[in-house]
């Protein structure tokens, strides 16, 4: 696996454990995180495909 998947998996689950138990992050803040999350996840996949 990829080290960008693996960060943007790890990101996107520390966004949603950190909303729903821990405390509420404003919705930009949580739409912003996921995106850039979805966005690593995407990179490590074509970066994984092209080696």
């Amino acid at each position: 696996m990829n080290v960008f998947i693996i960060i943007g998996i790890i990101l996107g689950a520390s966004v949603i454990v950190t909303d729903r138990y821990i405390h509420h992050l404003p919705n930009w803040l949580a739409v912003v995180l996921y995106m850039i999350a979805v966005a690593l996840i995407i990179a490590g996949m074509i970066v994984s495909r092209t080696r």
